[in-house]
This record gives C-alpha cells, sequence and structure tokens, in this order.
C-alpha cells in the first residue's frame, strides 16, 4: 500500500516508515497536520494514513475531520497514533473519523494487525466497486434494450389518423416507464366503418409492454396476418367486420393470462358505422367511452363485462350510442383518471368530463390536448404512476 505517516516527531516518523517500508509499502511522510491534508487532498494514490494525534497547526482528530467532510474517489482508512487510553479520548478519535488506534511506544504486532484490517477494508472496497461497474454497465445495456423495445412498441401505434373524411380522429399517450402496458389504434375497417381500441394490460414495464405488443398484432383487420377484427365470409366471398363483442370473445380464449401469468387486461373496443352513425362497442373491466355533444360530455359505464383474460367463461355483449354530426367519442386508461397530485388527490372521471366538455376548445384534437396540460398542471411534475392513453374521434 501508499502510506502516509503524519507526525511532528522525526523519530517516530522514522521508525514507523521503517516498519512500512520493511513490509513492502510504499511510505511518505509529513510532518504537520496540514501538510498531511494538502498530500492526501492531492494524492489520490494514497491508500493509508497513520496519523499522530498531538500535532502542530492540526491535531490528528481534527485532520480526520477534515479529511471526512472532502469528497475522495476511494475510502481512506486513518489510524490514530497515541499514547492516550481514556475511553473519552478513544470516542473523540473515532467520532472524528479515525478507523483505528495504535498506541505508542508502538507494538509491531498489533500495526501489522491493524495493516491488515486496512487492507481487507481496501479489497473489501474494490471488489464493491467491481460491483457496481458491473451493474452500471448491465444497466446500460438495460437501457438500451429497453429503449429499443420502447421505439418498437411506439412504431405499433398510429403514425397518422385513418383517411376518413367524415371524421376528425386524435389521441394523446403518455407511458410512466420507457415502455408501458397501455395499447390503442384506429383504423379502417372497410369503406364506411371505422374501428378504435384501447387495452391496458395489468401492471407496468416490461412485461406488460411485452404483452401489449403481442396483442397489436392480433387486433388488426388484416386476418390473412392473423388479426381477428375481420373475418371470412362463410361463402368465401371475402370478408366481413367481426362484432366487437366476439373479438372480447376471441381475445380472452387465445390469452388465458390469469391463469398463466397472473396477469389480465381491460378491453374497450369500437366500430362506427358512419351511414348509420351507430357507434357499438364492447367494454370489458375498461372505463366506458365518453360522449361528447354540443350539451357537453357524459361517459357510458353501463354494462361490459370482466377484464380479459380472468375466466374463461367470460359473457361479453356489444352496447351502442347514437351520434349526430359535430359529436364525438373518446377513450382513456384509468392512468388519466387516476393520476395524482402532490397531496395524492385523484384526478377524478369528474375533471375528465369537465375538460371535455370546455367548448372553447375546437376539434377533438384541442380537447384532447388540453386535458393532457391539465393533467400535467394538476400533478405539478409528479411522476406518473400509470401509463396514460386518450383517444378519441369526432365527426364533422
Amino acid at each position: 500500500m501508499r502510506i502516509l505517516i503524519a507526525d511532528d516527531t522525526a523519530f517516530w516518523r522514522m521508525r514507523v516508515g521503517e516498519i512500512l517500508a520493511g513490509w513492502g509499502h510504499d511510505v511518505l511522510f509529513s510532518e504537520n497536520g496540514e501538510q498531511a491534508l494538502t498530500l492526501v487532498t492531492g494524492d489520490e494514490a494514497i491508500d493509508l494514513l497513520i496519523t499522530d494525534w498531538e500535532m502542530p497547526l492540526l491535531s490528528g482528530p481534527e485532520l480526520c475531520r477534515r479529511l471526512r467532510c472532502q469528497p475522495r474517489a476511494s475510502y481512506l482508512p486513518i489510524i490514530l497514533l497515541t499514547s492516550r487510553d481514556a475511553k473519552a479520548d478513544l470516542a473523540e478519535g473515532l467520532n472524528a473519523g479515525a478507523d483505528a488506534f495504535v498506541r505508542k511506544p508502538i507494538d509491531e504486532s498489533e500495526l501489522r494487525a491493524q495493516i491488515g484490517v486496512t487492507a481487507r477494508i481496501l479489497e473489501l472496497e474494490a471488489h464493491l466497486a467491481a460491483k457496481v461497474r458491473d451493474l452500471t454497465h448491465a444497466k446500460h445495456r438495460l437501457d438500451r434494450d429497453l429503449e429499443a423495445a420502447a421505439a418498437v412498441q411506439h412504431s405499433l401505434l398510429p403514425a397518422e389518423p385513418p383517411d376518413v373524411p367524415a371524421c376528425e380522429f386524435a389521441w394523446v399517450y403518455d407511458s410512466c416507464e420507457v415502455v408501458g402496458g397501455d395499447m390503442f389504434n384506429v383504423f379502417s375497417l372497410c369503406e364506411n366503418r371505422v374501428g378504435m381500441y384501447v387495452l391496458d394490460v395489468s401492471g407496468h414495464g416490461t412485461s406488460a409492454a411485452l404483452l401489449s405488443v403481442g396483442l397489436s398484432h392480433v387486433l388488426t383487420p388484416f386476418p390473412e396476418q392473423g388479426g381477428i377484427l375481420k373475418r371470412a365470409v362463410a361463402d368465401g366471398s371475402g370478408y366481413e367486420v367481426t362484432p366487437p363483442f366476439e373479438v372480447a370473445r376471441e381475445l380472452n380464449r387465445r390469452y388465458p393470462l390469469m391463469e398463466k401469468s397472473r396477469q389480465y387486461l381491460t378491453f374497450l373496443y369500437g366500430v362506427l358505422d358512419l351511414s348509420s352513425l351507430e357507434f357499438h362497442y364492447v367494454r370489458a373491466g375498461h372505463p366506458g367511452p365518453i360522449q361528447i355533444t354540443r350539451a357537453g360530455a357524459r361517459s357510458h359505464d353501463g354494462g361490459g363485462g370482466i377484464p380479459i383474460g380472468i375466466t374463461p367463461d367470460a359473457r361479453y355483449r356489444d352496447e351502442s350510442i347514437g351520434l349526430s354530426p359535430g359529436d364525438g367519442v373518446v377513450f382513456y386508461t384509468d392512468g388519466a383518471s387516476e393520476a395524482l397530485n402532490e397531496d395524492d388527490e385523484e384526478f377524478g372521471v369528474a375533471r375528465l368530463l369537465e375538460s371535455l366538455s370546455d367548448s372553447h376548445h375546437r376539434g377533438i384534437a384541442a380537447r384532447l390536448g388540453a386535458l393532457q396540460k391539465r393533467i400535467v398542471e394538476f400533478g405539478k411534475g409528479r411522476r406518473l404512476r400509470d401509463d396514460v392513453t386518450v383517444v378519441g374521434f369526432a365527426l364533422r
């Protein structure tokens, strides 16, 4: 080890130095406390300080206190040399920051034992530092993997709204983790029908995100690619739109989640018929859709079934909303209504409806943007505890 000896008596400096050099250590010397402080501060390679108690300019305990207040890349063990043996003195030295004592006159076996303790401390610190480096590297790799997974997940979200002249579409999405358990989409099903869904996988992070990504590949209007939102007509002449309740039933059949992974998901899926302006939807444990009219916003929470994946015999049925030109429909996940402020108060459905009812915001995109801003302002910078997804459309 590289050891600094601080003692104002030349005899003791030389005596301790000879012993340590004889054991193969690299020895430095200091004649007083201030000089020792300067040397230690400027030399991170010093492994151990052995200091006398009584010294001019800066005593041993005061030197300990000064050094313990300074930042240092590695821990510096300190041994106090002293002829004192009162308990109060020993307590003072330890409280000042010393790790051990060697009494004068110096006994070589005692000094060797304390040097051995110091070596073990330094070995343990080096071992811990290596573990921290390994963990840091592993975390960096994991962060890169999560960022890549987030990019994949975001690529599955709609990049732009479907080209439906009769409708305006909009959405906001904020994940509480790098990857999240919410997934949504809007798409054309056929010439006069548009589909929209939101799902929320239980839990957060990677496991929820993996399941949501898998579900997105099933919830597509392309049956030739494994999608279940359209099905072949019995006579083989083409495809027809699958009723929403049958989509929920098929999801529940394919994903017995509670049995396999102790997970489940809530699901809200609807189909807008542009010819009749009827909106048919199924609700599986999810907050109901919000209808926006000139009179304001109201939530449709009636009916519905249990979340997907809990029991194989779950039953689902379609509900419907009659719409008029200018009306809108909004889906949201409970991360929006359950966002907390600094007093642990939830944003709540009432505030959500109030914000969406504000007629000052023209268009669905403006309403959802204002809602997102209000949720952020309500939380006052508090970290989201769940993913926030809001998606909707308005008839022109």
